[in-house]
């Protein structure tokens, strides 16, 4: 029998403060970032007008956890930089999170972007409190997340 943790199950301080305590240990561990056996790179940010970065950092970190390498754009972030951050760093996915309503129309523009640079083959992923409130066909993506968990477990199906 597997237990398995979910959201419900833990707070916020206490994500953020096992997330901290891995990414110390994973940088010391791995000084050049370089996590062998990794299973692929995201390339993840909030999208331009939102600086919100709460829920992208902590599933930045738990996709970390899960041997992805992370390239994080950072908040309020233009949606040509994360297609180029995609294309520069190999990325198979690119994650975008939002928490209002004005960066919906932005990851729309993601996956024609990724298209015109010839990377139609990379998965997009959204989540946060705007965008969950959005299907994957009006957000045109690949994936809605609920949460940074839902995230990973989304990506590590691609990626067994």
């Amino acid at each position: 029998m597997s237990a398995k943790c979910t959201t419900e199950q833990f707070n916020l301080l206490e994500i953020m403060l096992t997330g901290r305590a891995a990414m110390a240990v994973a940088r010391e561990a791995f000084p050049g970032g370089a996590i062998p056996g990794t299973r692929g790179t995201v390339v993840i940010a909030t999208p331009q007008g939102d600086v919100h970065d709460l829920g992208k950092n902590i599933t930045g970190m738990v996709l970390t956890t899960k041997r992805f390498r992370v390239v994080d754009c950072g908040k309020d972030c233009p949606v040509a930089e994360m297609v180029a951050a995609a294309a520069r760093e190999h990325a198979f996915a690119v994650l975008a999170s939002g928490l209002i309503s004005p960066v919906v129309p932005l990851v729309r523009q993601l996956r024609g972007l990724l298209r015109e640079r010839g990377l139609s083959n990379v998965v997009v992923v959204a989540g946060g409190a705007a965008l969950r409130q959005c299907t994957t066909e009006a957000l045109n993506v690949n994936y809605v997340a609920r949460d940074a968990f839902d995230c990973v477990h989304f990506l590590e199906g691609l990626r067994r």
